[in-house]
């Protein structure tokens, strides 16, 4: 139960910074934002017959907002994704990457879809420099 609630609570301290980084992107909370994750803090917390990496594979596989999985994905997913890859590195020891060094280490082949996205929110995260790096 220990390890559950471990992984709540880092779940939880990521959708904090997803929050304000989505409020600093667009201005305000959307409900997509509040909903964000829900679904691995109440597996978390009430799905005992699932194991940790079975939770965190479900989440991944049903979220539009993971790349891996092959769901079509509406201009509001991907940003989705970038917020959430900008705030991992914020709560996840275990992600330091920002949201520009993630899209290019391990989805260069997406950047038509999402280096306009980074590129409007963090431009100053795109430097030629970086890019000669991956």
């Amino acid at each position: 139960m220990k390890k559950r609630i471990d992984w709540t609570l880092y779940t939880l301290r990521h959708k904090k910074a997803f929050l304000r980084i989505e409020k600093a992107f667009l201005g305000r909370n959307t409900w997509r934002c509040w909903l964000h994750d829900l679904d691995k803090v109440f597996l978390y917390l009430f799905c005992f017959w699932m194991s940790i990496k079975d939770i965190q594979d479900f989440h991944c596989k049903h979220q539009k907002h993971h790349v891996e999985n092959e769901l079509p994905k509406t201009p509001t997913d991907l940003l989705e994704t970038v917020i959430d890859w900008e705030s991992a590195r914020f709560t996840k020891p275990d992600k330091p990457l920002n949201a520009y060094e993630t899209l290019m280490k391990f989805y260069p082949d997406k950047q038509d879809s999402f280096l306009p996205i980074i590129q409007k929110y963090l431009p100053h995260q795109i430097t030629e420099k970086k890019r000669n790096d991956f």
